[in-house]
């Protein structure tokens, strides 16, 4: 079976070091240690104007870096393993100092000094880890710290662990209205996959990246005859989509029509596109939505 590119380093001309012996190449090379220093960075397709854009590295996020060329860097991420093309100016190469912090809240823009009033110079996303190097900089009343790679995040949105949801519910609810992007993965934007692996991560679970992956990944298959058999937390997986089952017969879920992440009934929403529950693959997760029907 061949491997999924977009989890494994490989490509005509080289390919990772690690896949010797697994995938033909005509040069293997050992991954740079590097780390995005961008608080949302584009992965492209292909190192091309014009690519399509499959993904967003998030600030802090450690990679390794395989090639760059022609103001590319190609790299997979430690988070998710996932590949793709970044440009060279979002990435810190070398090993970096762990992280003391993670932005906790749903994010938090960075100033060029410590004073809510000055430039904004980034925003960071949720778990983005960030490594404080002084804090204790206060200014009318709110405290600052400075990163190690400059700039000033309010100290109030950080914290010294990961932030956490009761359940997958709760966490997807922290995105409603939020505006939907392709490849997003944070609150200035995220598609449907990016929406499930965000909120994973409040539960302290990494899932892949994109839809095919989670409906094969995540949990395990459920036969579900009818609506009033779905409990709260179970993901609803059709080609390119995907919803939460919130129960009572609600769902969430990035929304590409309206463009936000929104709360619907799923029956009036399967009714209006000709749809039933046999239409979805149905994965239920233990830790998801708790017991009980919804």
């Amino acid at each position: 079976m061949q491997l999924d590119p977009r989890l494994n380093a490989y490509r005509g001309d080289l390919a990772d070091e690690r896949l010797r012996g697994v995938v033909a190449a005509p040069r293997y090379v050992a991954g740079r240690e590097a780390r995005v220093v961008a608080g949302r960075a584009p992965v492209w397709r292909r190192p091309a104007a014009g690519a399509e854009i499959d993904n967003f590295y998030h600030y802090g996020e450690r990679v390794l870096v395989f090639d760059e060329a022609a103001g590319y860097a190609w790299c997979q991420s430690l988070f998710d393993s996932y590949v793709g093309y970044v440009e060279p100016r979002h990435l810190a190469i070398g090993a970096a100092a762990e992280p003391t912090h993670v932005v906790a809240t749903s994010g938090s823009y960075v100033y060029d000094a410590p004073d809510l009033r000055n430039a904004v110079t980034d925003f960071l996303p949720r778990h983005s880890a960030v490594t404080v190097v002084e804090s204790g900089l206060l200014t009318r009343g709110s405290n600052y710290a400075r990163l190690d790679t400059g700039g000033y995040l309010p100290l109030a949105c950080l914290s010294s662990e990961p932030p956490r949801a009761p359940d997958i519910v709760a966490a997807v609810t922290l995105y409603l209205g939020c505006p939907y992007l392709w490849a997003g993965r944070g609150f200035l934007g995220i598609d449907c996959s990016g929406l499930v692996q965000s909120a994973f991560r409040d539960l302290g679970i990494t899932v892949p990246r994109d839809t095919d992956m989670q409906r094969d990944a995540i949990g395990e298959l459920v036969a579900a005859g009818g609506l009033t058999e779905l409990r709260r937390g179970d993901l609803l997986y059709m080609p390119g989509h995907v919803l939460i089952y919130a129960g009572d017969g609600m769902v969430i879920h990035a929304d590409g029509a309206s463009m936000m992440v929104r709360r619907d009934n799923l029956a009036t929403w399967m009714r209006t596109r000709d749809f039933t529950l046999a239409s979805f693959v149905v994965r239920r997760h233990p830790v998801a939505g708790g017991a009980g029907a919804g």
